[in-house]
Order: C-alpha cells, then structure tokens, then sequence
C-alpha cells in the first residue's frame, strides 16, 4: 500500500460494530454513543495488518467508527502513541512490551490508572523488526545447546533473582574439558545501557524479574547492541548474545530455551504457532479500562475467529497461539475488575 492510500486509509473514520462486548458495556454502565469516533494509533508495521482489520470490522456494520492513524516506529517520537498516553486517544496498538517511562506518563494522564493490556496477534517468529521471538546465540564453535531461564538469569542479571550466584565460565552453565574455564563474554549489552531495546525489554521482564521484583541487568558497556550483536559473537568463541531470530545468520548457533523445570525449546514456525517457545512477541492493544467501552468490541472482534484469519490472511504477522488467545480473551474482562479493584498494578496478560 503506498503512503497515499495508506494514510487515506487510516485518516478516514470507519464504520464498525458493536456487537461482541454489549454485555460487558452493560456490566460496567458504559454504553458506546452512537457515531461515536473511537480513534487509536498503530506503528508503521502495521500498515498491512491495521486497515485490513479495521475494514473487516467495518464489513460487519454498525454504529462505531474506528479509525487508527499511523505513526512512527514507537519510542520518543511517536506523537500518536504519546497522544493514548496523556489520554486523548481511546487505544493504541504496540508491538513491543510497553516501557517504564510509557507507564509513568500514562499515569500522570489517567489520576495514576494502568491500561489494559491485552495480545491480539503473534509477531512475526522470525522477521527481524517485525516483534519476531528473541533468540539467544552463542558462536558455532561453542558446543552448548540449550539454556534455561535460571543460566540466562545467572549470566545477565544483577543480582539473579531465579537463585545462585552470577555465572561468569562457561563450566557453570554445564560444559566441561577445555570449555570449563573459559569466560563467558556478553555482546550487546548496549541494547540495556540506557534505553532498553524491544528485545532486551522483554528478556528482563520475561527472564530477569521474578515474583513481583524487577530484575536489574549486569552491564556490559561498549559490547555493541541487538544489532550488530551477531557479528560479534561471531567473532568470538566465548561470547553469547541474544538478538531478533529474524536478525541471525549462520555464522552462529541459536540455542534451546527452557523455562526452569520444562524441556528446552528452539524457535521455529511450529513451537511458534504452538507457542512452545517461551520467548515470542506478541502485538498488544492497550485500552484505558475506565474510558467509554466503545474500544472493547473492536477488541474482542481482533481476537475473534474472524479477527485471527485476517492476520493469517495479511501475512506480515502470526495468528495468537491457543493458550494466549484464550487468556487474552480473559484478559478482557480487566475493565471490570479494574473497576472494581481500583488496583494499580498494570493489567497485562500473564503466563
């Protein structure tokens, strides 16, 4: 689509329907008004996968129009995500896990309320930008093959919190004879030296925190970032990484990822569309849970049966697994408990 069409697309307000989440709306007392303009933003990824979306919620009539504008990549100079930030739009889709500093500005804008996070599509398991799964790798002549959560924790956290101390060889990750004493070197580590990268978000959010409690990374300075973290660990016989599978190439080895106590997993089409793999990306809709409900049938609609289809159909992105899509259907139901709790932990799906 070229920019053109795309922003005639997106620019125009579409007609769509209420017609999945009525109950809900009444449940909470908040009824959409007719004509009603529920307007979001999407990144520039989601030029495909966005007005498909939208013009399949359009074809099945109705009363609320969505219109989702574009902005760019999302970060310091996304005006339209900002904008779902300090409350003047009703959603926003993201394809990375959303930041510290977005949760704080979003609370200044909301009386300290969290958004309501919930995954509507699986990233792209292995094209590079496009929230494809992160791979950890190590150089092909480095004979190890798998990691668990507690190895990752013991190498890039500070302190680890899964247990035990910080692994430096790579004799305290398992390997013997010559491979026992030798360091273990970080590459990338730029990726978290001061704003974290996608990637290097969800590895502490996913990997390093642990029952409620942040996990703080060991800094690694000057090793470059998810990037050209490749060529470097290429490079080097004892060095490790992690990076977007879609950025790796064959000069190193992707290895198996275990959460503690289940079997090691590597990233493929199929433990990604099974969701095996414990580190995929997901694309979320964020919705402020005490704002008008108009935003939740479009909501339910992306998660529906005919939702799903339209990502399989675009192609830039993956239906969500089973288990996510269940959950993530659950997940919308945090309006209400967000009502009724008043909490202020954020609402994000949890495994």
């Amino acid at each position: 689509m070229d920019r053109t069409k795309l922003h005639q697309a997106m620019g125009t307000s579409i007609r769509a329907a209420v017609f999945a989440l009525s109950a809900l709306a009444a449940e909470t007392g908040a009824q959409p008004a007719v004509n009603e303009a529920v307007t979001g933003s999407a990144p520039t990824i989601m030029s495909g996968l966005a007005p498909a979306w939208a013009d399949a919620f359009a074809r099945q009539g109705g009363d609320v129009r969505i219109a989702a504008p574009f902005g760019p990549p999302q970060g310091a100079l996304d005006l339209n995500f900002g904008a779902f930030l300090d409350g003047r739009l009703a959603f926003a889709f993201l394809t990375r896990e959303i930041a510290e500093a977005d949760l704080a500005r979003y609370r200044a804008g909301h009386d300290g309320r969290e958004p309501c996070i919930v995954p509507v599509a699986g990233g792209n398991w292995k094209r590079f930008g496009y929230a494809d799964a992160v791979a950890f790798i190590v150089n092909r002549q480095n004979p190890l093959r798998r990691l668990s959560f507690r190895q990752i924790d013991s190498i890039y956290a500070s302190p680890p919190l899964h247990g035990g101390p910080n692994a430096r060889t790579w004799g305290e990750l398992g390997l013997g004879g010559s491979w026992r004493h030798r360091p273990i070197r970080i590459k990338g580590g730029d990726a978290w030296s001061k704003e974290e990268s996608a990637r290097a978000l969800t590895v502490r959010r996913q990997v390093l925190s642990r029952e409620g409690r942040t996990g703080l990374w060991t800094l690694a300075p000057g090793t470059g970032d998810d990037q050209d973290v490749v060529a470097r660990v290429a490079a080097d016989p004892e060095a490790i990484g992690f990076t977007g599978l879609g950025h790796v190439e064959g000069a190193v080895r992707v290895v198996a990822i275990n959460r503690d106590g289940e079997p090691a997993i590597l990233p493929t089409a199929d433990t990604a569309r099974s969701g095996r793999y414990p580190l995929l990306r997901t694309i979320d809709m964020l919705v402020d849970p005490h704002a008008t409900a108009s935003a939740f049938p479009f909501a339910h609609f992306l998660l529906s049966r005919r939702g799903q289809s339209v990502i399989a159909q675009q192609g830039d992105f993956m239906k969500l697994p089973p288990g996510t899509l269940q959950k993530a259907l659950r997940r919308l139901d945090c309006l209400k408990q967000r009502r009724r709790s008043g909490s202020s932990t954020p609402e994000r799906l949890q495994e």
